[in-house]
């Protein structure tokens, strides 16, 4: 039984809760549910996500957003995915740049802890059942693979913890929404997000930490 109340922050895109998501094909939806039903009153859940959220958009709408937050124990993030997208109107460049991402990582850090997050996780993605050729000759996974990779590496190296949804989904089927989507989550893929996710904030609010 938990002593003090918790509270835990979500932040992201549509891959958390598209614009069109059911409750069941929304693993944002189907985690703040299994959260309710098994804490009850004593967590404090909040959450911010947007459809087309990249890095520098995240960046300009946290300070406001933290503000509001009252219990800041635990921060789960998932960023990235719009930023690794190529448009034709960018002439060939991505909606963020690597060099811009990296930076954006580092600040959003640095706003969450200065905010008062005890503990910060982010999450990575899973593999797209679409895969277009891009402008710049590369598919949608291999651009986003570039970006989950700078991700993996600025979590080792500030030592925060990410949760590798790509790594424990290897071999899953039925994950995306059909095309001519291929992105978003279906039932199923919330499904296992809302599991694997579950399971490390389960074992981290019942562990004995400070948090």
């Amino acid at each position: 039984m938990l002593k003090n109340k918790i509270g835990i922050t979500f932040l992201g895109d549509s891959i958390m809760k598209y614009k069109n998501n059911s409750p069941n094909t929304s693993w944002l939806i189907k985690i703040k549910k299994k959260l309710q039903n098994d804490y009850k009153k004593k967590i404090s859940i909040y959450s911010c996500q947007r459809v087309g959220l990249n890095s520098r958009g995240l960046l300009n709408l946290i300070s406001n957003f933290f503000i509001k937050i009252k219990y800041k124990n635990i921060l789960i993030i998932q960023i990235g995915i719009n930023d690794s997208w190529y448009y034709k109107s960018m002439k060939g460049l991505p909606e963020v740049g690597i060099n811009s991402y990296k930076l954006n990582l580092e600040e959003i850090y640095k706003k969450s802890k200065i905010s008062g997050f005890k503990k910060i996780i982010f999450l990575n993605y899973h593999k797209l059942l679409n895969d277009r050729i891009e402008i710049n000759k590369k598919s949608l996974n291999s651009n986003l693979n570039i970006y989950m990779k700078e991700l993996s590496t600025f979590c080792k190296k500030k030592k925060i913890f990410l949760i590798d949804i790509k790594k424990k989904s290897i071999g899953k089927k039925n994950f995306c929404l059909p095309m001519p989507d291929g992105i978003h989550i279906n039932n199923n893929g919330a499904k296992i997000y809302t599991e694997i996710v579950y399971k490390y904030l389960n074992d981290l609010i019942n562990a004995k930490k400070n948090i």
